[in-house]
């Protein structure tokens, strides 16, 4: 019955991501991959990696959005210029996006201190689909199943990212173009389009000893039509081996993560997350599970 109603529900979905709905997927671990969200921030750890991350929402409903993606990015000091590639698959119910972007960012350095501004811009090609199998039984009569249900579109994301050894700041804005895609255009279905999205990010590492470090952090999302979305917590990096904390998404879910780094080199992250009401209210139905691994090149 369940299934039965996430199905019919979906289509409700899709009109929400036609207007103003959030339309980018989330994760928890944001601090750890700022350059996915803003192009400004490739680059800015100055090391070479690459890795991967895959989240799982909402795991007692069939069709839970679920999102993986694989990722890398490096920095080239002499041409102070950093470059990142982002590949990632986002699926909800019958609905599935696949994505690529490649971002780019330059740094003006402001002092011999590692100060500097980075500015970024990225480019972004989209892969939307819709099984319309999946709601053919429960929805016969549905305009989805006469439309399109595989169309490509490209859209840009630009930002800025304040770095220092201890703070860092970050504003960005993703889907600049807010290009238009399709599936049903008619007077009770207007044209619909990406909308853009802007972020703010931040986190400041506050040295309690020599080997631990308390990192504050905090993420803010503005849709235009929406309520802002804030999320913000505290994680303690022990030595750069070992760090674990805790983020709490306003009134949506609270988050507990952990990773460790083999070597100072392969970090390996996991990330729970507990969704308030109405998940909440279904068994098993209110959580949600990341994992990421990622890959440092040592200079």
């Amino acid at each position: 019955m369940l299934r039965k109603l996430l199905t019919i529900a979906l289509p409700a979905v899709l009109a929400a991501q036609a207007s103003n709905a959030q339309q980018i997927f989330t994760f928890s671990q944001f601090m750890k991959h700022n350059f996915v969200f803003n192009p400004a921030a490739a680059g800015a750890n100055e090391q070479s990696s690459v890795g991967g991350t895959y989240r799982k929402m909402w795991t007692g409903f069939n069709g839970g959005p679920q999102t993986t993606f694989l990722y890398g990015d490096t920095y080239f000091d002499k041409k102070n210029t950093g470059v990142a590639v982002v590949l990632y698959d986002d699926k909800t119910g019958p609905t599935a996006r696949s994505a690529a972007q490649v971002n780019l960012s330059y740094s003006v350095q402001l002092d011999g201190q590692g100060r500097r501004l980075m500015l970024g811009f990225a480019g972004q090609l989209m892969q939307y689909r819709i099984n319309k199998a999946a709601i053919a039984d429960d929805l016969p009569n549905d305009p989805l199943l006469a439309a399109n249900g595989n169309t490509i579109k490209g859209d840009a994301a630009a930002g800025v990212y304040y770095r220092s050894k201890n703070f860092n700041l970050g504003f960005a804005v993703q889907n600049i173009i807010q290009t238009k895609f399709n599936y049903i255009k008619t007077a009770a279905n207007p044209e619909g389009r990406l909308y853009r999205h802007y972020y703010i990010t931040s986190n400041y590492s506050l040295k309690v000893d020599e080997d631990n470090t308390l990192v504050p952090n905090a993420m803010v999302l503005f849709v235009p039509g929406f309520p802002a979305e804030a999320s913000g917590g505290l994680m303690l990096d022990h030595k750069d081996v070992v760090w674990f904390g805790f983020n709490y998404r306003l009134k949506q879910s609270y988050t507990a993560y952990v990773g460790v780094k083999v070597d100072h080199k392969l970090a390996i992250g996991y990330a729970y997350d507990q969704y308030n009401s109405p998940l909440s209210l279904f068994d098993d139905g209110s959580g949600g599970h990341e994992i990421s691994l990622r890959y440092f090149f040592k200079k």
